[in-house]
């Protein structure tokens, strides 16, 4: 186990013979890190936080710090991060709130310098959020979420899968999945280079294509655009947007954009 004279690993840890730990780290807490991590210098890892196989954990990254939060008292939670994850530099993110509670990140995510992902926070499977990219508490992302730089998200937010964010986004409401949101986190259009790039068939885009439309159809009544949109959502992605739609929500959902779509942009519903 490659670990720099520098580094200081606290007893309780419970670190991988194959693990790098690189100058000037320190590892606190009742800690685990799985084989084939790579920590480079300067970083933080404390708390109950399990860091699984195959991560690159870069300069200035904190993992497991306690919540920003001042009902915090000390209490046990945790902090899950998934493999093959990487955490570009200065990352931070904070374990739990609730005592046995969990903050979490994925497999295959991509966190660039600066990001932060507040106390329980789930995040999907191959979530990637450019740098300075904010998550408030308790907000939930879906697998193959993009957050664009700078963008910032409200506590409680719920963002669908394969939505894309634009840079500098506020996102203070619900994004509906394979959505693209624009700086007022409103939805301009469909994710649709996302969506082909993720493998989905043509079936299924427009199917999506449809139920948007069906939903922000403005000239019927809301009952009637979710009973439009019950009837004619059959492939499973589809399926998946009315589940979310149908789904609890403490913050309500976006809306579209304010701005007129453009005949020649590509995401146009």
């Amino acid at each position: 186990m490659p670990i720099h004279p520098t580094a200081i690993i606290d007893r309780r840890a419970e670190i991988h013979d194959r693990v790098e730990i690189g100058p000037f780290c320190v590892i606190e807490g009742e800690v685990r890190i799985d084989a084939g991590c790579r920590l480079y210098h300067n970083v933080y890892v404390t708390g109950w936080t399990h860091i699984s196989e195959g991560c690159e954990v870069h300069p200035g990254v904190i993992v497991g710090h306690a919540p920003q939060d001042v009902k915090y008292k000390g209490e046990r939670s945790f902090c899950r991060i998934g493999a093959r994850t990487i955490l570009r530099e200065y990352v931070t993110i904070h374990r739990g709130t609730e005592p046995e509670s969990h903050t979490m990140v994925g497999e295959d995510c991509f966190l660039l310098g600066g990001s932060h992902v507040a106390h329980n926070c789930r995040l999907g499977n191959s979530v990637t959020l450019i740098n300075n990219a904010l998550l408030a508490g308790h907000v939930d992302v879906a697998d193959g979420v993009t957050l664009g730089g700078s963008a910032v998200v409200h506590q409680f937010v719920r963002i669908g899968e394969l939505a894309m964010i634009a840079g500098n986004a506020r996102v203070p409401k619900d994004v509906l999945p394979f959505a693209l949101i624009d700086v007022e986190g409103r939805i301009a259009g469909l994710n649709r280079i996302g969506l082909r790039r993720a493998g989905m068939n043509r079936d299924d885009v427009v199917a999506v294509r449809e139920a948007y439309r069906a939903f922000f159809d403005g000239r019927v009544p809301f009952e009637q655009r979710m009973e439009r949109l019950i009837s004619i959502a059959r492939t499973p992605a589809a399926k998946r947007l009315l589940d979310f739609i149908r789904a609890p929500s403490r913050r309500g959902l976006a809306g579209r954009s304010r701005r007129p779509p453009r005949e020649d942009e590509a995401g146009t519903l």
